[in-house]
Order: C-alpha cells, then sequence, then structure tokens
C-alpha cells in the first residue's frame, strides 16, 4: 500500500553463513561493486543447507530485497533460492521463493512483511541459495539491499501484535495436536 513510499534502506549486519570459500567472505555482500568478479560472498560447498543470515539494526518491516549483480552473466548467480524472515533466528517463516535472471540487472523482490492483512517485524533476514546457474558451480550472492521500515512508531505495535498472533497461533496448533490424539481433558481444560 503506501508503505513502499515511506520505505527506506535498512542497515544490516551479517549473523551466520554456512560457509564461504577463500576471500569470497559473506561481508563482501554488503557493497555493490558489479565489476569486481571478486566481490561477492562465495559458499565452500553446495551442499544443503547453505544460508546466510542478515541482522537487521533494528526490527523493521521488511518490503525489499534488492540483489545486485556482477556486470557479465555469471554461472555461479542464484537461479533458485528463498528468502525468510523473523525476530529471532530460531523462529522464522518464508517470505519469498524466487530466482534471479542470469544477467548483469540488479533484481528486486517484494517480500512477504502482512499476515491477516497486518505488517509483521523482522529483525533477522536468511537467504537459503537452492540452485546456482551453472550446476556444478557453488553459489555466489554479490550485493545485497533491503529497503522496509524501522521507524519505531511503526514497529512496535506490529511487534505486538505479532507477538500475540504468535502465542494464539501456538495455542491452536496444541489444541489441534491435543484434539487428533484424542487428549479430551486437556484439549477441554485449554478450551476454557
Amino acid at each position: 500500500g503506501n508503505m513502499a513510499s515511506k520505505c527506506k534502506v535498512v542497515k544490516y549486519s551479517i549473523h551466520k553463513y554456512s560457509s564461504y570459500s577463500s576471500n569470497y567472505v559473506p561481508e563482501n555482500v554488503m557493497v555493490d561493486k558489479a565489476n569486481d568478479q571478486s566481490s561477492r560472498w562465495s559458499v565452500d560447498s553446495n551442499n544443503p543447507p547453505q544460508f546466510l543470515t542478515l541482522k537487521l539494526e533494528k526490527p523493521s518491516i521488511v518490503d525489499t530485497i534488492k540483489f545486485g549483480k556482477f556486470e557479465k552473466t555469471h554461472v555461479c548467480n542464484l537461479k533458485k533460492f528463498k528468502v525468510l524472515g523473523g525476530l529471532t533466528d530460531e523462529n522464522m517463516i518464508e517470505l519469498l521463493e524466487s530466482g534471479l535472471k542470469n544477467d548483469h540487472v540488479p533484481e528486486t523482490f517484494c517480500l512477504k512483511n502482512e499476515i491477516d492483512g497486518n505488517y509483521f517485524p523482522c529483525r533477522y533476514i536468511k537467504i537459503v541459495p537452492i540452485h546456482s546457474w551453472g550446476p556444478s558451480f557453488n553459489f555466489s550472492i554479490w550485493y545485497i539491499e533491503l529497503s522496509g521500515l524501522d521507524d519505531i512508531e511503526v514497529v512496535k505495535p506490529c511487534m505486538n501484535w505479532y507477538n500475540t498472533y504468535r502465542e494464539k497461533e501456538a495455542i491452536r496448533l496444541c489444541l489441534k495436536h491435543f484434539r487428533q490424539h484424542h487428549y479430551t481433558e486437556a484439549y477441554e481444560a485449554l478450551q476454557k
């Protein structure tokens, strides 16, 4: 909606990663150098799960993720990837599943940031490479830029809503489990 007009680039740091090879360190994704062959994060193995987790400076409602690329096509570009997000790095939901074209043009994707018409904030964004364009080549990411809202006035009520939502979801799943396993007493007690 009107959120996009208020969005700005949100700062992040590198939180965790699965691996990297030689000097292709994860921090390289923080700078956009399309003409520098070595300015990228490259994994040292394609064995799943490979991932890169970013930690946002502040909890933010993340609107888009932009992938910068090398100035020419490159076999290590991500043909398929997923993006997950959450307030903690243990509890994440899928925000996007997509892929990059194998060219030099940066691509921007909208991330899921609403549940039941309510915005939810993330503190962690996790990128999971699945396939590269060259089947036997290691995944590389050249540049990542996140855009969203980190204004505490906007984010705080969303955090409150999201935490309540997650509690309700957890209870709903427990009830479902009890019902399916015929723990009738526990189910009735909890429903009260």
